[in-house]
């Protein structure tokens, strides 16, 4: 496993995306359809609470948590550490082997930092392979996201880009979306359920081009699937036609992680304390409401009273979407929720963990 043959090394693809834009139930549709005994899942999530890893026990066991920061500002020594440990344990037959590593970014991470760590660390670059980037862009939100310098970062980073929530995103909302994403990289294009129903989407992952070179036209597979193309045909704005025959200049990158964010501020909420489920969605909407467009992304790992289940909660622009259920065993997880927010003032009063016992 040591070779210089990158066909005997461990690949390493990052999973990258915005807040809220899809990238853990990506991962989790993909590993059900792929071979998971092989694969190692590095989640890197802002805060100490590991809200993330409670929703893989079901799906893939085989998921190192790196907490606490943003992969591109603090976490590069962490990350080293983590693949060294997971390559000797492998050896000495500790841990089951593996043939690649998803490490799935934090919503604001450059995902440049694992490039660059694995090309600057000897022990990693001689083991371990960079196999790409896969950024997860939600068409229905991409207009909103665009300002942020994240979202773009994670653009020009990318290898390949997967379009999430195409089922409910309208074909203009589709349209906008990718002519938009086209401005900032010239990677391919797919939406994940096309994506999922390829044959053996895991060997598309090793079939990725790092190649800083521009790619020609017409030369990489059909990632634009024919729900976007129909979308475009059908639009009545501008088509998208030219997107995909047009070669385009890749940006020139840094290998070096720019270590740069917006003013977004995270607010987590710690409970110590089972809630009861009529006060907390009572307060939930309320602070939904309070907050508007302030919130980009919210998530929440809470139990309630007289259940022995644990969920996951998820908001996204407002948009709350359905709880899952995790089931017992996630009662070991610290029950919190973390708010990513945005144009904060210092008049505005932020939720605290009391008003969803108080009501």
């Amino acid at each position: 496993m040591t070779n210089t043959d990158s066909d005997t090394k461990i690949a390493v693809t990052a999973i990258t995306g915005f807040l809220g834009s899809g990238k853990t139930r990506y991962i989790n549709q993909l590993l059900q359809q792929t071979d998971g005994a092989n694969t190692v899942v590095i989640v890197n999530e802002i805060g100490q609470l590991g809200i993330d890893q409670a929703s893989w026990s079901f799906v893939q066991p085989s998921v190192i948590l790196l907490e606490g920061g943003c992969l591109c500002c603090q976490m590069q020594g962490s990350l080293s550490v983590t693949l060294q440990r997971l390559f000797t344990d492998a050896l000495a037959r500790k841990i089951p082997r593996f043939s690649q590593i998803l490490v799935e970014t934090s919503g604001l991470a450059d995902p440049s930092a694992l490039r660059f760590t694995l090309h600057t660390d000897f022990f990693l670059k001689e083991r371990f392979v960079y196999n790409g980037c896969i950024c997860i862009v939600d068409v229905v939100n991409a207009q909103k996201q665009a300002g942020f310098v994240e979202w773009s970062r994670q653009l020009v980073q990318a290898d390949l880009v997967l379009l999430s929530h195409t089922d409910i995103a309208s074909d203009e909302q589709t349209c906008r979306s990718v002519r938009h994403i086209a401005m900032v990289t010239d990677a391919p294009l797919m939406d994940i359920p096309a994506f999922l129903s390829a044959h053996a989407p895991d060997s598309r992952l090793r079939l990725m081009s790092v190649s800083p070179m521009p790619r020609k036209a017409g030369a990489s597979m059909p990632f634009l699937s024919r729900h976007l193309e129909h979308g475009a045909q059908t639009s009545s704005s501008s088509t998208l036609t030219n997107t995909a025959e047009v070669p385009r200049q890749r940006p020139v990158i840094s290998l070096a992680p720019v270590q740069m964010h917006s003013s977004i501020r995270i607010v987590t909420l710690e409970f110590a304390e089972p809630l009861r489920r009529s006060v907390f969605n009572r307060v939930l909407e309320r602070m939904l409401e309070r907050l508007g467009a302030t919130l980009l992304r919210a998530k929440a790992l809470l139990r309630f009273q007289g259940d022995e289940d644990a969920y996951l909660f998820n908001i996204v622009h407002a948009q709350r979407y359905p709880a899952q259920r995790l089931g017992k065993e996630a009662q070991a997880q610290q029950m919190a929720m973390v708010l990513f927010l945005d144009g904060v003032t210092d008049e505005m009063e932020l939720p605290q963990s009391a008003d969803f016992y108080e009501g």
